[in-house]
């Protein structure tokens, strides 16, 4: 896939960029899905905290009413999950495609895209992709509600984490999807005029 797409654009990072963003469009309907069950969360959460304040000594119950709850609203309690898990296998396939020996050769800024950061720390193109990442971080944890947990807003260095481990390919999809989710959130969380 990577191939026929470098060979359309003529640059495999731009082909890397657009994988990504059709993977993402992809996921979107699975996206709104997870959106719209975090309202009905947000909406219920009176509803829930009582839920858990009266079913704390009884776990199975409190798991069956809170599921029922969610599905009264046209929700369930994995709906977030579903884009995640359902990107997994392509982000794995995307993933081994970027340590392929086809990409050898294949440059960003000169850097060749299967070079780590940690392995050659005086790739610019690798320092790039590491600086992006931490301002989509930020940019995501201030998009966070005030009552998010802790980890909430540790989980999107995540990627920050990982990035200097991954080829320089893998981190070009970290930032072309990093981007794309902070531009998600901004768009389903915005305030809405009633």
């Amino acid at each position: 896939m990577l191939e026929g797409l470098a060979a359309l654009l003529h640059s495999m990072p731009a082909a890397v960029i657009v994988a990504t963003v059709l993977l993402r469009a992809a996921m979107l309907p699975l996206s709104v899905r997870a959106y719209r069950a975090e309202r009905v969360r947000s909406r219920l959460a009176p509803q829930l905290a009582a839920l858990r304040e009266k079913y704390a000594a009884e776990p199975a119950v409190l798991a069956e009413k809170t599921t029922a709850l969610l599905r009264a609203e046209g929700s369930g309690p994995f709906a977030g999950l579903l884009p995640g898990l359902a990107q997994a296998p392509f982000i794995w396939m995307l993933y081994r495609q970027f340590t392929a020996p086809g990409m050898h050769g294949r440059t960003l800024l000169g850097a060749d895209l299967t070079v780590r950061l940690v392995e050659h720390p005086a790739v610019l193109a690798g320092w790039l992709v590491v600086a992006a990442l931490v301002g989509i971080a930020l940019v995501n944890v201030r998009q966070l509600p005030a009552e998010a947990p802790a980890l909430a807003r540790v989980l999107p260095f995540g990627t920050v984490a990982f990035a200097p481990f991954a080829p320089l390919a893998a981190g070009l999809y970290l930032v072309t999807s990093g981007l794309w989710t902070t531009v998600e959130r901004w768009w389903f969380r915005r305030p809405r005029d009633r």
